[in-house]
């Protein structure tokens, strides 16, 4: 299998939706992911073509990312549950970086739930590391949990 990268785009919403209610225990709204397009942001997404299949294309995984400046955040990375283990988390990390390098960014910053540790150490292996919290940052089913935030330094090339 050789997923196709591309960029999201509005159309995209219901399938977004979709693998974002799968994969989140308090995923994000409808309209919170409808409000992730524009100037200030950018996407990348890995689908399993028709080709591939017997069915129509199907949404695997995405990240929408915002970019200030020479700054980007990580604001969303999914991927459908069915599709978890299979290195697609880590081939969404790198399609990321490789485009906020071409952007010329180079500070990057993103916030994970501190439960998280397996998303923690995808990002540390790519070359994140924790450099706060933020306390009650994430809401839980029975109350609140804290971010680690987390940061890397591009070197331009």
């Amino acid at each position: 299998m050789s997923p196709l990268f591309r960029p999201l785009s509005a159309d995209h919403l219901d399938a977004m939706l979709a693998v974002e209610q799968a994969a989140h225990t308090h995923p994000w709204s409808r309209n919170l992911l409808a409000d992730s397009f524009g100037e200030r942001y950018f996407t990348g997404s890995l689908w399993l073509s028709a080709s591939q299949r017997q069915e129509p294309e199907q949404l695997l995984g995405y990240f929408i990312a915002d970019r200030i400046l020479d700054e980007s955040t990580l604001m969303n990375i999914c991927v459908s549950p069915a599709w978890q283990g299979q290195g697609l988390g880590r081939q969404l990390m790198a399609h990321y970086l490789r485009l906020c390098e071409q952007q010329g960014l180079t500070q990057l910053w993103l916030e994970v739930r501190s439960s998280n540790t397996s998303a923690q150490a995808l990002y540390q292996s790519c070359g994140y590391a924790e450099c706060g919290r933020r306390r009650h940052y994430y809401r839980t089913d029975t109350g609140f949990e804290d971010a680690v935030l987390m940061n890397q330094v591009l070197m331009n090339k």
